[in-house]
Formats: C-alpha cells, sequence, structure tokens
C-alpha cells in the first residue's frame, strides 16, 4: 500500500490568472516545475496531478505525470485533493498547490515528517519567515499566525500581526518582530480529508478566499512546521515575470 499520496490539484479557468499553470518558465510549464520539485521529496511514495481539464491533463501525460481526471464541481483544491482520496488507497494525502514552481522538497517533507512522529495531527502545513517588506504588504501572500505550540491561530492576506504599538508612534517595526507567509502544502490524514469535503463553508473563508480557513472556522486545528527555503506563488503575470527576472527563466 502506498502510504503518502502527492497530489497537484489543478485547474485551467483560475480567477485572477486564467491558464497560469501552463505558463512557461524558460522551457516547461509551471505545472512541470511543481511536479519536478515535488518529485524531489522523500516522503512521498506516488505523486499525480489531478484536474478536470483535458488541456492540462494532455500537458502532464506529455512530460510523464500520472493523471486522475475530477469533476468541476470542487470550490478549491482540497476539494480536488479530497476527491482522489476517495477513489485510491492511502493513508496520508499531501496538497500540493499548482502554482508554486519552486516548491521546496522541505515544504512536503516537513509536514509528512511531523504527521508521522505525531498521530493527533489531522493536518499539516508549512510556513517561513517574510524576508522584505514588499511580501508582508503583499496581497497575494498569505500571512500567517501560530500560537505557542506551533498550531495556526489564523490565516489572512493581511498585515498579520498587526503593528499597532508601532503603527501609532510611525516608527519601523519590520525587524522587530517576526512575519510568516504560508507556502501552498497541506498533508492530511485521509479520514480528515473525506471529512474536509463535507464541512460547510464559513464566512471567514468567503471573505479571505482561504480554503484552509474552513478547517479553523469548524473548530479543528491546523500544525505549522517552519522551513527555512523560500517559495514563490505565482497568482499574476507580475509574478511570472519576477521570476523570470530572478533567473528562473
Amino acid at each position: 500500500m502506498k502510504d503518502v499520496i502527492g497530489i497537484i490539484p489543478a485547474r485551467y479557468d483560475s480567477e485572477r490568472f486564467p491558464g497560469k499553470v501552463l505558463q512557461k518558465i524558460g522551457r516547461i510549464t509551471i505545472l512541470e516545475s511543481v511536479y519536478q520539485h515535488a518529485r524531489r521529496a522523500k516522503t512521498l511514495d506516488r505523486l499525480l496531478i489531478a484536474t478536470d481539464s483535458e488541456i492540462i491533463a494532455e500537458e502532464a501525460r506529455n512530460f510523464g505525470a500520472e493523471v486522475f481526471m475530477t469533476s468541476s464541481d470542487c470550490t478549491c483544491g482540497t476539494e480536488r485533493v479530497a476527491e482522489v482520496a476517495e477513489k485510491i488507497s492511502g493513508k496520508i494525502f499531501v496538497n500540493i498547490q499548482a502554482d508554486e514552481p519552486l516548491v521546496p522538497d522541505q515544504a512536503i517533507d516537513m509536514p509528512v515528517e511531523e504527521m508521522l512522529k505525531n498521530r493527533r495531527i489531522v493536518c499539516c502545513t508549512p510556513a517561513t519567515r517574510i524576508r522584505t517588506q514588499e511580501e508582508l504588504y503583499n496581497p497575494n501572500i498569505t500571512k500567517i499566525v501560530m500560537d505557542r505550540e506551533g498550531f495556526a491561530l489564523f490565516f489572512s492576506a493581511s498585515l498579520l500581526p498587526f503593528p499597532r504599538v508601532y503603527f501609532a508612534k510611525c516608527k519601523p517595526f519590520f525587524k522587530k518582530m517576526k512575519f510568516f507567509k504560508h507556502i501552498g502544502v497541506y498533508a492530511f490524514r485521509k479520514n480528515f480529508l473525506l471529512k474536509f469535503k463535507k464541512l460547510p463553508i464559513g464566512p471567514l473563508e468567503k471573505f479571505e478566499q482561504l480554503e484552509q480557513l474552513r478547517i479553523l472556522e469548524n473548530g479543528y486545528r491546523i500544525k505549522v512546521v517552519i522551513i527555512s527555503k523560500n517559495s514563490v506563488s505565482i497568482d499574476t503575470l507580475k509574478d511570472l515575470s519576477k521570476l523570470k527576472v530572478m533567473g528562473h527563466g
């Protein structure tokens, strides 16, 4: 039995950037870059791409990926991963977002390893230090705050936490506090992943457009592991051009 399954949920009709996973970074598409980086993870027993798009399926097969066709009813990537989990065996399913072309292997391996150590964790996700003020104020970068045990308290596109004490006095604050950004990888236990699909969507998820808030709104916990490597999410054409300037295109 394959215990740890990596799944890259990919859709063509992205709201902000339609067809973005098929955009090229150098000679390969964003989707292939995600796939090739995910293959470096040591903890995955199987890796596949889940999609409802024949265009994406064809591209994935062309670079040798296993493809699983899903329905077009999924409201988010995790629901697409859950649809696959309903039909194949596995103990831990890892949702690897299709717009993270440089996803570090530790962003996959560390959440899985954390779950293998602690069976009470139903979901685990990575975060990394925010390195620039530009990232901090970028609404396309999801910020995260954790409790003392490393469980997520909240995720937001906004400045989080808000440095009120420094704002009030117009003082610089960036180096006074550690800020963290979320990286788009989620490791789930199969039973909880199947439960996720049935959980009601709450007002925070609708407002922030962040699927992980469904877990918190329904009273479950998300363990966060801090990784040292950075990752770049492609949300706009500007992000894509910036990645090419950085030498990845």
